[in-house]
């Protein structure tokens, strides 16, 4: 019985030396780390055991749970299980950053590698040998992004970061789309864009296409100023013609005002036309309707108009004798009627018609004889009248030569008093008629 016995006895006090309680030396891989035991039931910071290493007995009815941490690390937790058999070195590396990314405002998100996770405050987990890039972001402010490493190549994260979005960003909707746009004079590409205004500055933004007029604007980020917009929507609508001439300097104008020589940027404004006329003495007149209404052709981005040369310009002379009153005295020597008698030979040698002959009241007029060109139309007569005093025959002459200009679309006659005006010219086959009296009524 007692042989039987003594086995049992062996038994349970190897069983019993096994349950005692076990040491462990229990080191991390930093000198500084702290050990901390953790209450069972929360996890709660319960005793802390020491730094860098530490000599741990397992407690009976205990998860033995131990926090190995230092500032700057992702805590590490290890449970030794009373019930299992442990090596009785024990060692914890630390390899994980954590850093505490903080941002402003408060309602800004926070991207890890593109995934929100957060706002206002994060962790940031590193593992040994990767990297994460963070990004904080906001509607209407410029983003801010940050890459962190956990490699001894690269360098330490800190512990907490704090980003504070402050830069403004407007989201610039361009049309047409390939308009290019620049900022404070640089050029930052075509269509949408993200135009970023530092913090306590101005940035001019401008947008261009050939055939458009420019868009720009100022977006200001300053504390006294209203802050800038979200989105922007830039619209370029009004067309931009660029207009030169030949000869190069011609006279360009708009509603009758003077605008340029030779050359002339014109704007025309969405749903409107302008009308360009363009002149210069010996040359036709030009003119031209430029249209931005969605029912008509597009103005084009430049135009280059070459004038023609005015056949009315090259057929008469320049004279301070049109339109003038002349008094031509008649010589002594010549009665009144040889002297009508001349005038009358003189005239009806340049006029085919005379209208109103007569010699009692030396008055004569003849019908408007009319030359037609290309940008005109010319009409030309003459009265003559009694003049001087009554101790002196003498008649006075007027050479009557007026222009209308041809518009292209209606039609001038002779009658059309409204449309001709004084013109400071003579045909050439009238340019004698006046000097020919003086001469023959003088001699």
């Amino acid at each position: 019985m007692k042989l039987r016995i003594l086995p049992a006895l062996f038994f349970l006090l190897t069983i019993s030396i096994q349950l005692q309680a076990q040491k462990l030396q229990i080191t991390a891989n930093h000198t500084d780390a702290k050990f901390i035991l953790l209450n069972d039931y929360d996890d709660s910071d319960k005793q802390e055991l020491g730094t860098g290493s530490i000599e741990y007995k397992l407690e009976k009815d205990s998860k033995n749970r131990i926090k190995v941490t230092k500032p700057g690390f992702e805590p590490v937790i290890k449970e030794y299980n009373r019930d299992l058999k442990w090596d009785k070195d024990q060692n914890i590396a630390l390899d994980s950053r954590r850093v505490e990314i903080s941002a402003e405002p408060y309602d800004a998100e926070i991207f890890v590698d593109g995934r929100m996770i957060g706002k206002k405050v994060i962790y940031l987990i590193i593992q040994k040998d990767r990297f994460h890039t963070v990004e904080v972001k906001k509607p209407g402010f410029a983003k801010i992004e940050k890459t962190y490493y956990n490699s001894p190549e690269k360098e330490t994260p800190p512990m907490k970061d704090f980003f504070q979005l402050k830069d403004r960003e407007v989201r610039l909707e361009v049309s047409p789309a390939d308009g290019v746009v620049t900022s404070n004079g640089i050029t930052v590409g075509k269509g949408n864009q993200d135009i970023k205004i530092p913090f306590g500055d101005c940035v001019t933004v401008t947008v261009n296409k050939e055939g458009f007029v420019e868009y720009t604007k100022v977006f200001c980020n300053k504390e006294a100023d209203q802050e800038p917009p979200v989105r922007e929507v830039a619209k370029l609508e009004d067309r931009l013609v660029k207009i030169t001439t030949n000869p190069n300097d011609a006279i360009i104008e708009i509603g009758g005002k003077r605008v340029g020589t030779g050359s002339y940027d014109l704007k025309v404004t969405r749903n409107a036309c302008v009308e360009v006329r363009i002149s210069k003495d010996g040359f036709v007149r030009y003119a031209k309707n430029y249209c931005n209404q969605s029912n008509m052709q597009d103005p084009p981005t430049a135009d280059f108009v070459e004038m023609t040369v005015d056949e009315a310009y090259t057929s008469s002379v320049s004279s301070d004798l049109a339109n003038v009153r002349i008094t031509v005295p008649v010589n002594t020597i010549h009665t009144s009627e040889e002297s009508w008698r001349i005038l009358s030979s003189i005239i009806t040698r340049y006029f085919d018609i005379l209208e109103t002959v007569d010699f009692n009241t030396g008055y004569l007029t003849t019908s408007w004889q009319v030359q037609n060109f290309q940008s005109s139309v010319i009409r030309t007569r003459v009265i003559v009248s009694s003049g001087g005093n009554s101790d002196q025959l003498a008649y006075a002459i007027k050479l009557i030569s007026q222009e209308a200009y041809l518009d292209g679309q209606n039609q001038v006659t002779v009658k059309d008093d409204e449309k001709f005006s004084d013109w400071a010219r003579i045909l050439k086959k009238y340019e004698g008629l006046i000097q020919e009296v003086q001469a023959r009524l003088q001699q």
